[in-house]
């Protein structure tokens, strides 16, 4: 039979079967829902605020540091830095989550009257 044939074939040249062969299907990829470039777009954390302020001076500091070295910086000032100070950018986060669900409120209304 073919697969007699095909068997002794990988056996007889040592070639390694490709995996269709074993009888595995293809593990079914889930497709991803498009993202409405009008959905009100998520409040980013704390720590990407402090990020977001830091990362240019220390860029200036280091010209020739790569993203990940600063990165590096990054984290190791954020978890230097003072519960108070950290609680200021908690803040900011906090009234932004605060904006993030009217607007995603509102959002979702508009798309139920239409």
């Amino acid at each position: 039979t073919q697969e007699e044939e095909t068997e002794s074939h990988y056996k007889a040249t040592g070639e390694k079967r490709p995996l269709t062969d074993l009888g595995k299907k293809p593990k079914n990829q889930k497709k991803k829902k498009k993202k409405d470039p009008n959905e009100p777009q998520k409040p980013v954390s704390a720590y990407a605020l402090f990020f977001r302020d830091t990362q240019a001076a220390i860029k200036g500091q280091n010209p020739n540091a790569t993203f990940g070295d600063v990165s590096k910086i990054v984290a190791s000032m954020w978890d230097s830095l003072g519960e108070e100070q950290k609680q200021a950018y908690k803040r900011k986060t906090e009234a932004a989550k605060k904006e993030y669900l009217k607007a995603l409120a509102a959002y979702r209304a508009s798309l139920v009257s239409k």
